[in-house]
């Protein structure tokens, strides 16, 4: 039988056909990668249905079941897609399109529940750390915006719990990051991690250093700031990309404390994986461990970035299988 699984974000929606054999679960010998991708621009649709039925149709085949893994609000069964002003359900989309059965996450939840089914190489240890087997694992990133789950051991399988962290205070811990959320409160009321930690933080950090070195900002974009950082092209941008590390590792130690991640630290999204070369040169590991008398505990906790960028179908896929009895014959 044929499985789609699909990560499908306000721009676009990457699809991947997959091959699969029910009797390959209980061997345990379970293949979640795609044997066919296709990309799709979501404005080219109306509609979520009408971009599947297109997807079947340039895949040539109606897949049995499905997994979406959607950027945007999920309750009951239906999703809510801010950017592009859809709504549908999952009974909808299989009536339209003659699925047997699908699943609609949330698209971060995707990520955390892909990590247990990817390979080590498909990972960057940043720290080294113990695991705790029954304890949770943190699923952290930047990317559009800042994504926050937690995947729970439960009876030998894993339940993700998705969280909107992304949307807490950030908390600056030095001077010059309290200038920076000055800045940035003369034009918003409440500074979030995510107006730090994103595509779009990037650009708030460069523009409100600029104006702190009393430099008119550019126009930049995320790929600007941190592409010109990372050459050394523009000491502003340079020093909003070091500062961005240094606030990501601050954030991940917290999250870390908040959530009892003792089995790690995953971090996720395109941005990290991007800026491995930055973080060695910025504060990120002391900034961590600046957990006062828990520096111990926060040390014991190991870090991985994600390599894969096709990490979410790999999730949607293994969420798919997972939660599927028929799937499991």
């Amino acid at each position: 039988m044929y499985l789609l699984a699909a990560d499908i974000g306000g721009t676009n929606g990457r699809f991947g056909l997959m091959e699969y054999d029910p009797s390959s679960y209980k061997s345990g010998n379970i293949n979640y990668l795609s044997s066919k991708q296709i990309t799709l621009k979501c404005a080219n649709y109306p509609n979520m249905a009408s971009m599947l039925k297109d997807c079947c149709a340039q895949l040539q085949v109606t897949p049995d079941y499905a997994c979406l893994a959607i950027a945007g609000p999920i309750e009951n069964g239906e999703a809510f897609m801010t950017n592009l002003n859809w709504r549908f359900t999952s009974k909808e989309l299989c009536a339209a399109v003659g699925f047997k059965g699908l699943h609609l996450i949330n698209d971060f939840a995707a990520h955390a529940f892909a990590v247990p089914f990817q390979k080590d190489d498909e990972f960057f240890v940043l720290h080294k750390g113990k695991t705790n087997d029954h304890c949770p694992i943190l699923i952290m990133g930047p990317g559009t915006g800042f994504g926050m789950a937690q995947l729970v051991p439960n009876d030998g399988k894993w339940k993700v719990i998705s969280t909107e962290g992304g949307h807490a205070s950030f908390a600056p811990t030095n001077d010059k990051e309290l200038d920076i959320k000055r800045v940035l409160l003369k034009q918003q009321k409440h500074v979030s991690v995510e107006n730090i930690l994103s595509g779009n933080g990037l650009v708030n950090l460069y523009k409100a250093l600029a104006t702190l070195a009393g430099v008119t900002p550019k126009n930049y974009s995320p790929a600007d700031v941190s592409g010109k950082g990372m050459a050394n092209e523009d000491p502003i941008c340079r020093d909003a990309v070091l500062t961005f590390c240094d606030v990501l590792g601050e954030v991940a130690g917290d999250k870390a404390l908040s959530t009892g991640a003792r089995a790690g630290i995953v971090i996720t999204g395109g941005i990290t994986a991007k800026l491995l070369d930055m973080i060695p040169q910025s504060n990120f590991i002391e900034r961590y461990k600046n957990k006062g008398p828990l520096v111990d505990y926060v040390s014991d906790i190991s870090i991985r970035v994600v390599l894969n960028d096709k990490a979410a179908l790999v999730g949607s896929a293994a969420w798919l299988i997972h939660n599927t009895p028929e799937l499991q014959a």
